[in-house]
């Protein structure tokens, strides 16, 4: 049998916004390799932002998830990474290959199904229903509003921005949506990624109820 296209993930945009609406979810942004992994007949194959096939690197990821995923089939967005960030004598954040870990934070497809079309939250429901978390494998924890206090946490441990996802979004694979939003965990800061990337930040409203 052929192996289906890869699918691409959903890419999120960098925003300035203050968000004091119920209607979305926030969890940080993790720092490493976006990657999608595909679960089918017993084996997890791994494609990278761009729909190639992962590096060796990752191999302990595939192994990880294989074990981890109680379901015939699935499709899972997410992050190979180190974070938190181990701190080094300097106070420099440095990589620490003992905490490499594959953090999940979507289910795109389960069992031959497409859940483009369900809502974020019931997404994350049924990834937590699917994915049993272990030292190489865990779920990103999302919060909602008050949020200060995790802004507070997140940045304690080394994380420069969030997510922030509207609680009813669809998936929309190797699209950019405002939908999703990254936004910097120092409010008094403005993100540096969009001049890297030749883009300025969007500016947007304050987003409320």
């Amino acid at each position: 049998m052929a192996e289906p296209e890869p699918i691409l993930p959903q890419r999120a945009t960098h925003a300035e916004a203050t968000i004091t609406s119920v209607q979305w979810l926030f969890e940080p942004c993790w720092s490493g390799e976006r990657l999608m992994a595909r679960l089918r007949d017993g084996r997890v194959t791994l494609t990278d932002a761009a729909g190639a096939p992962a590096g060796p690197d990752s191999a302990d990821a595939a192994e990880a998830l294989r074990a981890a995923v109680d379901a015939g089939g699935a499709v899972i967005d997410g992050i190979w990474t180190s974070q938190p960030f181990r701190l080094d004598r300097a106070g420099t954040r440095t990589w620490d290959d003992k905490r490499r870990a594959f953090v999940a934070f979507d289910l795109v497809e389960l069992d031959g199904q497409s859940l483009a079309h369900v809502p974020c939250q019931e997404r994350r429901r049924l990834l937590a229903s699917v994915l049993s978390e272990g030292p190489r494998v865990r779920i990103s924890p999302f919060v909602r509003q008050p949020l200060g206090e995790w802004l507070h946490v997140w940045r304690a441990n080394g994380f420069t921005h969030y997510l922030a996802k509207q609680v009813n979004s669809r998936y929309h694979p190797g699209e950019r949506t405002e939908d999703w939003l990254i936004l910097s965990a120092e409010p008094e800061k403005i993100s540096i990624i969009p001049v890297l990337l030749g883009r300025r930040p969007k500016k947007l409203r304050r987003i409320e109820d």
